[in-house]
């Protein structure tokens, strides 16, 4: 297993979380080491500028752009670049379900799995059953390749984390219709784990890993 130079620091999910602080449940966060800088952008296909398209909401998943302080080999690339998709489209299925209210929850299961896919069906049903809706945008920035662990044995899945900042200020739960109320800019780091399930890499799990953008 490749990691990079900061160690993982956990998060548990306090019952199924989507988002930290603004969405449907909380997330208790625990202390972190620093993480170490990354390296300049890794990629054998082109990068998506997620500036300009922060959200990922698009038709067809593409790689955003990245860094990693990671040696890649070629497979390494290619297992990233599978993962980076699954994750740039689970983002964007997050905006469709949540902004829809969590009535718009057809192919959810395409980029989640496990506990993720648990938590967006949970912020979902809790959502329509509220009455309520994500105002704003979930985006994603300075995303980062902090681990891959690929199993030439395939007794265990291949796996991809991903670190991650995001505007948590620039969205919030509210009632239909509602607009974004106005709310003190903060960002937040997440990590998510992506793991290959068949042919497919999916976003199996979500952690608060710091609470500013790191």
């Amino acid at each position: 297993m490749k990691t990079g130079t900061g160690r993982p620091c956990r998060h548990p999910v306090v019952l199924a979380a989507i988002f930290a602080g603004t969405l449907v449940f909380p997330l208790l966060l625990s202390g972190c080491d620093d993480h170490s800088p990354v390296a300049a952008p890794t990629s054998t296909l082109p990068a998506k500028d997620s500036s300009t398209d922060p959200s990922g909401d698009q038709s067809t998943p593409s790689v955003p752009e990245y860094k990693t302080d990671l040696d890649l080999s070629a497979e390494d690339k290619k297992a990233v670049e599978g993962a980076l998709t699954a994750f740039d489209g689970y983002i964007a299925t997050i905006n469709r379900v949540l902004s829809s209210g969590g009535k718009d929850v057809e192919g959810v299961t395409a980029y989640a799995s496990e506990s993720s896919l648990e938590s967006l069906k949970k912020s979902a049903e809790d959502l329509e059953e509220s009455g309520q809706y994500m105002a704003g945008t979930y985006d994603y920035y300075q995303v980062r390749v902090q681990a891959i662990n690929l199993n030439s044995d395939n007794t265990v899945g291949d796996s991809v984390i991903v670190i991650y900042c995001t505007h948590d200020s620039d969205r919030a739960v509210v009632e239909l219709g509602a607009p974004l109320p106005s709310q003190t800019p903060r960002s937040l780091t997440m990590k998510h784990t992506a793991t290959k399930q068949g042919d497919d890499w999916k976003i199996s799990n979500q952690e608060l890993w710091s609470k500013e953008c790191e």
